[in-house]
């Protein structure tokens, strides 16, 4: 039988030698311990390997659904954004039309036809979600820019409406209309270029929109009068009053007293001849009455 020796040899030369003798059979045991060690290693990391793994797995298709699910959610949310900016939409146009015959067409800002989630292509499914709230974001910025120019001319609409008459001057009886009438002092067709609204000697008139006084005093067979500038074409005339209760220049908003019911000038009793004049042409004030009394405007 084989044998052999091992001999340590330290660096140190006064320390003492060692020789381990090693014989076949102890060398195959050592072989087969040391082999017996390393399979045991690589079983034990395989095993832990495999369950590291497989529980990293699980938890990738848990956080998978989950976000998944998450997706979807915000998905519906984009949806009900969407649908609510373009019923605003809606609603402005309707707005614009009323408010001055502007038909704005909002429909290109977005789009109708949307993708549906299948629930396999998420990527698809997140980049179709993008493109929505890319067109939600584009159609609120045109929903604010409108909705400032909706509101400016709204206040100018307003403004308008504020300085255009449209209630009756006086409370009393409407005698005689716009247009061709039969003249009561001399018994000829003459053109009447106001209406006349009777009532007793001291009853209050109103203005029927906000403007400034721009006459007061006599004039010919209007008697005592005044005249109201409404706007840069539009003035109102109140004839035949028994006193006057403002000043040239002053302002004045619909509803405040500005005069007295008369019979001043060329007149058979009390009663207020009014005109409302378009560029100093009168035309017919019934166009503009659309409520009755100082405080009934509809304006």
């Amino acid at each position: 039988m084989l044998k052999g020796s091992i001999s340590w040899i330290p660096n140190n030369p006064s320390a003492r030698k060692r020789h381990i003798t090693l014989s076949p059979a102890k060398a195959g045991w050592w072989a087969l311990l040391i082999v017996g060690a390393i399979c045991i290693l690589v079983a034990l990391g395989f095993s832990l390997g495999k369950g590291i793994a497989g529980h990293l797995g699980f938890n990738s298709d848990q956080e998978y659904m989950r976000l998944q699910g998450e997706l979807i959610q915000l998905n519906a949310r984009v949806q009900n954004l969407q649908g609510s900016l373009e019923e605003v939409a809606q609603r402005e146009e309707t707005a614009f039309m009323a408010a001055a015959g502007m038909n704005i067409d909002f429909s290109g800002i977005y789009q109708q036809n949307t993708t549906e989630n299948s629930g396999t292509d998420m990527f698809r499914f997140v980049d179709d979600m993008e493109l929505r709230l890319l067109l939600c974001e584009r159609l609120a910025i045109a929903e604010s820019i409108a909705y400032d120019s909706l509101a400016v001319l709204l206040v100018e609409k307003a403004d308008e409406l504020r300085h255009t008459p449209s209630i009756w001057p006086v409370y009393g009886i409407y005698v005689s209309d716009f247009g061709g009438r039969v003249d009561p002092f001399t018994g000829a067709v003459r053109y009447h270029k106001g209406i006349d609204i009777a009532a007793d000697t001291g009853t209050s008139i109103f203005a029927p929109a906000d403007g400034t006084v721009t006459f007061c005093g006599w004039s010919g067979g209007w008697g005592l009068s005044l005249v109201i500038k409404h706007s840069d074409w539009l003035s109102t005339r109140y004839a035949h009053c028994s006193a006057i209760d403002v000043a040239v220049g002053q302002s004045v908003q619909r509803g405040d007293l500005i005069g007295r019911v008369g019979s001043t000038g060329r007149s058979v009793g009390p009663h207020l001849h009014y005109e409302v004049l378009d560029s100093g042409v009168q035309i017919n004030p019934e166009d503009f009455i659309i409520r009755a009394g100082p405080a009934a405007s509809a304006f």
